[in-house]
């Protein structure tokens, strides 16, 4: 399935409000060296989106990062380097992945909700 050097990222949607909110996030790629995933949903009240991984050999996800379309975003610590979180406003962002790694294949989620202080 995917070459020597090169990286299969599968994306996949992600939400907590699946029954009223749609997301958009490209299906699958092959990449070699740099790799930007968007991603967008409908519902401007999600101001928070959240990037997460999985790799084939685990069923946890892992927190990449998050953030508010306004702010500086928040990475863990093991993506801190090579990962950078965008934000185009409210409802839409992108995952950028620098110098791909044959370990960075995995499947990659976004996903959205509002500030915690909103929910109740």
């Amino acid at each position: 399935m995917c070459r020597t050097c090169a990286v299969c990222l599968f994306f996949m949607l992600f939400a907590g409000k699946t029954n009223c909110v749609t997301f958009q996030q490209i299906p699958s790629l092959l990449a070699k060296d740099n790799v930007t995933i968007t991603c967008s949903h409908d519902d401007s009240s999600l101001q928070m989106m959240y990037w997460y991984r999985q790799k084939s050999d685990s069923t946890a996800m892992t927190l990449i990062g998050f953030g508010y379309p306004t702010t500086e975003q928040t990475y863990e610590d093991d993506f801190k380097q090579r990962f950078k979180l965008n934000r185009q406003g409210a409802t839409k962002g992108d995952l950028t992945i620098s110098k791909l790694l044959q370990s960075d294949s995995a499947v990659y989620y976004c996903a959205a909700s509002m500030h915690s202080a909103a929910c109740t």
